[in-house]
């Protein structure tokens, strides 16, 4: 009997899901001319999936400042590597090489949980200063280089120089480029990155510009709501990922 309800519920929950109405969500999205695809899973079930405008709704999507949510996870994933020591680890030790002449001391208080909670202090690299960051030379040193506005773990400063730098972190201590291990790290899950924009130096992009399909961009939120689990049972991330994202 128990068993029998049990599965009687499961089937009430796919029935209910795949009964839902999302005729006025389409209708609303059509008016969007920059609307590409839209995706709905519940509880690990595509219920619905649309291309608009045109779109291929396998093509693969930048998926812009999302890039930060993945990046956070791919931390998740370089500290229970040992690849990174912990969130606490100083930052200034690892980029030693490309600190400003005179740096501030403050650059020496900066760990990876202040770049991941956007709170190193430095002035921002996103907004109206981006453009400027993404033409200079070396975009870690330029990082590094901008004045502090704020103490180190004070107010949120939104700035995509933040997880560039966590890229470059992983690839200094891994020897191995952010790419490719997300994407040696991510196997298994659905989660696959297409194509990652780097810098000057070669280091991927750590929050904007990575390709991705749909298909894999939900798989990735479907990782996330299986709190590190992939469908199959195994574990890819320990760290509760909901405490490390961006």
């Amino acid at each position: 009997m128990y068993y029998f309800l049990l599965g009687s519920l499961i089937l009430l929950f796919s029935v209910q899901a795949k009964a839902l109405d999302f005729s006025d969500m389409d209708k609303t999205a059509q008016g969007f001319p920059n609307i590409k695809t839209v995706h709905i899973a519940y509880k690990g079930e595509v219920v619905w999936s649309k291309a608009y405008n045109n779109a291929d709704i396998n093509s693969v999507a930048n998926i812009k400042s999302a890039s930060k949510s993945l990046m956070s996870a791919v931390v998740g994933m370089a500290i229970e590597r040992d690849v990174i020591h912990g969130v606490d680890q100083a930052i200034a030790p690892i980029f030693d090489d490309s600190l400003p002449k005179d740096p501030d001391p403050r650059l020496k208080k900066i760990t990876v949980s202040h770049l991941l909670s956007m709170q190193a202090g430095l002035e921002r690299t996103s907004g109206r200063y981006y453009g400027r960051w993404v033409a200079s030379d070396n975009w870690v040193q330029t990082v590094l280089s901008r004045p502090f506005i704020d103490e180190v773990g004070g107010d949120m400063q939104y700035s995509t120089g933040n997880t560039h730098l966590l890229s470059a972190i992983i690839m200094r201590q891994s020897g191995e480029n952010t790419y490719q291990l997300a994407n040696k790290w991510f196997k298994g899950t659905g989660v696959w990155v297409q194509s990652w924009e780097t810098d000057p130096q070669g280091v991927p992009m750590g929050g904007n510009q990575v390709g991705m399909t749909p298909a894999s961009l939900l798989a990735f939120g479907e990782l996330y709501r299986r709190g590190g689990v992939t469908e199959k049972g195994k574990r890819i991330l320990s760290i509760n990922p909901a405490a490390i994202i961006i």
